[in-house]
């Protein structure tokens, strides 16, 4: 991951900016970022996106609120978001 990237990952608060700058991001350094982030707000963002990778990463992000990993188990269109988000999901129950 590349350092700002790596900045990202790692930040623990997030403002109005930091959040519009990764939107504005391609969409493989937002896949890469939506795996580790812990910004509730900007994981249900990405979990809208339209990329599948994106989606994905959210997907199998254990910070991703409940709800949002719920919706995506439900009801995304890619079999394989759908996959990683009952994964995740599986163990966060346990």
């Amino acid at each position: 991951m590349g350092g700002s990237l790596q900045s990202y990952a790692n930040k623990k608060n997030w403002s109005f900016y930091d959040e519009a700058a990764v939107l504005r991001m391609d969409y493989i350094y937002r896949a890469e970022l939506a795996k580790s982030i812990s910004c509730e707000g900007l994981l249900v963002d990405l979990s809208l996106d339209q990329h599948v990778e994106v989606r994905k990463g959210v997907a199998e992000n254990p910070n991703a609120p409940l709800a949002t990993l719920k919706r995506l188990a439900e009801q995304d269109l890619c079999i394989c978001v759908q996959n990683s988000a009952k994964q995740t999901l599986s163990k966060l129950i346990q």
